[in-house]
């Protein structure tokens, strides 16, 4: 379910800019524009398309459809289209849904997550292979940052912290987020040999709710 998305990005386009100041911005990412409503979330892009095509009944279509996203797999296409059906009513009925997505020649997972009947989150993971593969475009944090940056400006928030990968070795880690009206904008890389950037894009009501929810217990204290 590959999405061709043209911009200084590739996948996450600001429209209206001249008025920016005048309205919230619009963001569009992984071809769906965050707050849309749940019915034009499932009519457009990738998951239409593949919802179009289980209505018509055409199963190799729809595996052809799921093996852009993970090649390696075996998808069930009956499957697909029952789960990719039931997650709509449920999205559609004011429910909290999460659809994955993605693409594979850029190595990008995207995950939407709607509540209450829109799209208030875009989640994005970048994985930056070390080691080059015919065929495959990883996108780095550093080509990823410039992107937004050029897009809207310098961020509202930067900064590093240290970490360790899986094999001890430290690293900065960068950070940085464009506080919007109603949204937010946030770059999170994970340095190392299975390093991945994270984009997320999300109205500040979702941001909020993640900033309120109660903490996990420590089973040991």
């Amino acid at each position: 379910m590959q999405n061709t998305i043209t911009s200084v990005l590739g996948f996450l386009v600001l429209f209206s800019s001249a008025s920016q100041q005048e309205r919230p911005r619009e963001l569009k990412a992984g071809g769906h524009l965050l707050g849309e409503t749940a019915e034009d979330f499932f009519s457009e892009g990738a998951v239409g398309q593949l919802l179009r095509t289980c209505e018509a009944g055409d199963w190799k279509a729809v595996k052809q459809l799921a093996k852009a996203v993970a090649p390696a797999s075996k998808p069930n296409a009956k499957d697909i289209c029952a789960k990719g059906a039931l997650v709509k009513q449920q999205a559609t009925s004011g429910a909290r849904q999460e659809y994955g997505d993605g693409d594979d020649k850029s190595m990008r997972t995207d995950t939407f997550t709607l509540d209450r009947g829109y799209l208030v989150k875009i989640d994005m993971v970048f994985n930056a292979s070390t080691t080059n593969v015919e065929g495959y475009h990883p996108k780095y944090f550093g080509e990823l940052f410039e992107g937004l940056r050029e897009a809207y400006g310098e961020p509202s928030k930067s900064y590093t912290e240290p970490m360790f990968d899986v094999y001890g070795v430290k690293y900065d880690a960068h950070r940085a987020e464009w506080m919007g009206k109603q949204d937010v904008i946030t770059i999170i890389e994970q340095p190392g040999r299975k390093g991945r950037t994270e984009i997320v894009v999300e109205t500040l009501a979702e941001r909020n709710r993640a900033t309120k929810a109660p903490k996990t217990m420590n089973p040991l204290q």
